[in-house]
């Protein structure tokens, strides 16, 4: 249902916002005690990672489909039913190659910390971040 993928689609927001967006920068400013191991490829730089480049494909991919998926939905060519599907695995396919580039290289402490300010202390995104 589009409600469903809506709810989903706000879930995934929130981890790109809070493990990616500020949990990895604050990771890559304070990389004390991340990486413990070598299989994280911590010898290659995260953008040259093959998961990384995944995960960007993947994530842009889903944003430009999806305005073009509605958009084609919208002159009769696409039925709603099977945007809502193409939809779906783009953004599983998303979140899936997000997941793999980031673990190992995100403080989950950082992550968890955005998260809960960003729902302890809403609209103060700057501040939340200082923290």
């Amino acid at each position: 249902s589009i409600n469903g993928m809506y709810q989903i689609k706000k879930w995934q927001y929130i981890f790109y916002k809070h493990v990616i967006l500020h949990g990895l920068n604050i990771s890559m400013a304070f990389p004390i005690g991340i990486h413990d191991n070598a299989a994280t490829n911590d010898d290659v730089a995260l953008p040259l990672t093959h998961h990384w480049r995944v995960f960007w494909l993947a994530l842009n991919t889903s944003y430009v489909m999806e305005f073009f998926l509605q958009s084609i939905v919208k002159r009769g060519i696409l039925r709603q039913r099977h945007m809502m599907i193409l939809n779906g695995l783009l953004m599983a396919s998303s979140s899936v190659a997000a997941f793999r580039a980031v673990m190992g290289r995100v403080r989950m402490e950082a992550a968890l910390l955005s998260l809960l300010l960003n729902f302890v202390n809403r609209h103060h995104d700057i501040l939340n971040t200082m923290v």
